[in-house]
């Protein structure tokens, strides 16, 4: 609902925060702070090229399609970027979860959730059951530092840094969920 968005506009960047769900842009709205919100799906989302200096995707909120629309969305995306524009990927560390699958529970006020982890190829699958008896599944496209320097290489981007806690000095390591990816355009 902004919480990125709110903070980079309160460092005077100029931002546009794009999300798809209408109850958390007018949330978002409400909020204020600056940013400017388009409610569109990322899928549909094109920026006029040569519109942003950069672009952020945080807490895994890329890498929900298939390889190709995957690759196709963050082309699109990096089109809207001025030469040597910068974008920053906030994703899963493969390893991490590859160590860590299958189920566990953990307790909320509302009771427990199960919670049921699996990778398949490179894509984690994830389902949570909740006390009310509802599910909800979710999955991911999961990327290597080599699958992702391919990928950015494909769009005409180059990684410039892979790293964890977003701390360039820190690689990314199978003991830690996360893996940030700077990616630059040509």
């Amino acid at each position: 609902m902004g919480r990125h968005a709110r903070a980079l506009a309160a460092c005077g960047y100029e931002v546009t925060g794009v999300e798809r769900d209408r109850t958390a842009v007018e949330e978002a709205k409400r909020l204020g702070g600056g940013p400017m919100y388009v409610q569109e799906d990322v899928r549909d989302y094109l920026p006029e090229a040569d519109s942003f200096d950069g672009l952020a995707m945080m807490s895994q909120s890329f890498g929900f399609f298939d390889a190709e629309g995957n690759r196709e969305i963050l082309a699109r995306l990096a089109a809207g970027l001025r030469a040597k524009g910068r974008i920053v990927l906030d994703l899963w560390h493969p390893d991490f979860f590859r160590e860590r699958q299958g189920r566990r529970e953990f307790a909320l006020p509302q009771g427990t959730v199960g919670e049921n982890k699996m990778i398949a190829g490179n894509r984690l699958f994830v389902q949570l059951d909740y006390p009310d008896g509802t599910t909800e599944r979710f999955e991911w496209e999961m990327f290597s530092v080599s699958q992702m320097e391919k990928l950015a290489r494909s769009i005409g981007c180059a990684v410039l840094t892979a790293c964890t806690d977003f701390d360039p000095e820190t690689p990314p390591a199978p003991d830690r969920p996360r893996v940030q990816y700077v990616l630059e355009t040509g």
